[in-house]
């Protein structure tokens, strides 16, 4: 019997640390090769069930060997939402991205990764005189492709990114077509030489081939697709399968092995987010988690948007989004402990997560990353708000007794306890 029992818990370990290994994927887009074994064959068996695969992607120049995350061959993501539904760069790094790939990949009858070697300055030059904003594209190299995981940034050398390695064949075959219309930068600055990639990146193999239990395997795993890659909650008449019962149970046996979960918001909108053991664990890795003043500033942000008006009676549910109260920079920047110029850079981070949305006017309010919580992280960010906006009362004072905080943070000082912001 106590063999059984070691069995049992042995393989409940080794099934949460393939999610783990799943959510620091979808955290942080590339992570270390290090974990092999059992796990990585768990975690590659949970990824096929929703159309994902795990790839191993060996080390290029002084890179060293990483795992990534890519869709298989069939499932497309998310092809028919409409752009603004659909995670994906906007117009000057997607420019960007097509000349860093026309400048490394020069001979499209070849492997688009590794790959070589392009210059910074040959990729800005030409940007530029396509008619992008040079600070644009800048930022574009330095930040938006490498957290994508389509560049890697060495000094003024760049390469091709561990996430090109995950393209599926039908991607590659898409983008050999299209090679004649990625801008080209000239002649000196192409890449050269021969791709010094000694092995190939590989598919780390499941023990078997998995399965649903059902008949709409390719419809379940579609759907997934569709959710993952979103950037809001997706209104159910895209979806209307999930209103089927046992496709929706289906797609929440798949997503579980993988620390994901379905969740409906309070419009009927679908949405995934991760399971709350798996968000606790990465949080305690500090694994996609914000930085002091990215929280500080998503907190003055949903200080601005939803506590004051909901004490002042404007705003009346439980919901983060769903109402159009507002904050100008001018109004956040009303705090003097942070610069202007860092809240400008905190709020460009947290557009990009999903957190905070700006309006064509200006103004910002709170983002649809806010919306993937389950009811009880959202209740834990309401306590935070709680110890941001009243941290002498006793409310407060009972929050922080049973979160274990004996003291509030010194005054003007950011806190570096992680909060609800970073379990997201």
């Amino acid at each position: 019997m106590a063999s059984e029992q070691d069995a049992i818990r042995e393989a409940d370990d080794r099934a949460f640390q393939a999610a783990l290994l799943l959510g620091r994927l979808r955290a942080t887009g590339v992570t270390s090769a290090a974990t092999t074994g059992p796990v990585a064959v768990a975690a590659a068996a949970a990824a096929a069930r929703i159309g994902r695969r795990v790839i191993r992607v060996h080390g290029v120049g002084r890179l060293a060997d990483v795992l990534v995350l890519g869709w298989d061959g069939e499932t497309a993501p998310a092809a028919s939402l409409a752009p603004a539904f659909r995670i994906g760069l906007s117009p000057v790094p997607t420019l960007v991205w097509a000349a860093c790939l026309r400048a490394a990949w020069p001979r499209p009858e070849r492997a688009p990764f590794p790959g070589g070697p392009f210059r910074r300055g040959a990729i800005v030059a030409l940007c530029s005189q396509l008619g992008a904003d040079r600070e644009a594209v800048e930022r574009a190299l330095e930040r938006t492709l490498p957290e994508a995981g389509l560049i890697s940034v060495d000094g003024d050398e760049l390469r091709l990114g561990a996430a090109v390695a995950a393209f599926p064949a039908v991607v590659v075959e898409g983008l050999r077509r299209g090679h004649h219309l990625l801008p080209a930068p000239m002649a000196d600055e192409q890449a050269s030489g021969e791709p010094d990639s000694a092995v190939p990146p590989h598919e780390v193999r499941a023990d078997a081939e998995t399965a649903l239990e059902m008949s709409d395997g390719y419809v379940v795993r579609s759907v997934i697709a569709t959710l993952e890659t979103a950037r809001r909650p997706v209104p159910r008449g895209e979806l209307p399968m999930l209103a089927d019962p046992a496709i929706r149970a289906a797609v929440e046996q798949a997503l579980l092995p993988c620390g994901r979960q379905l969740l409906q918001t309070a419009e009927g909108n679908w949405v995934t987010g991760f399971c709350d053991p798996l968000a606790d664990a990465l949080v305690a890795e500090e694994v996609g988690t914000l930085n002091p003043v990215d929280r500080a500033v998503l907190a003055l942000v949903l200080l601005h948007t939803v506590a004051i008006p909901r004490a002042r009676g404007r705003h009346r549910h439980s919901r983060w989004t769903g109402e159009a109260h507002t904050v100008t920079l001018a109004e956040l920047a009303s705090n003097r402990q942070i610069s202007k110029a860092a809240m400008r850079t905190a709020l460009r981070r947290l557009r990009a997560a999903g957190m905070v949305a700006e309006t064509t006017t200006g103004r910002y309010l709170p983002g649809p990353a806010l919306e993937r919580m389950s009811e009880a992280r959202s209740n834990l960010l309401w306590e935070d708000l709680i110890l941001v906006g009243r941290p002498g009362g006793q409310l407060a004072a009972a929050i922080r007794r049973r979160r274990g905080i004996e003291v509030p943070a010194p005054r003007g000082e950011l806190s570096e306890i992680p909060t609800e912001t970073d379990r997201m």
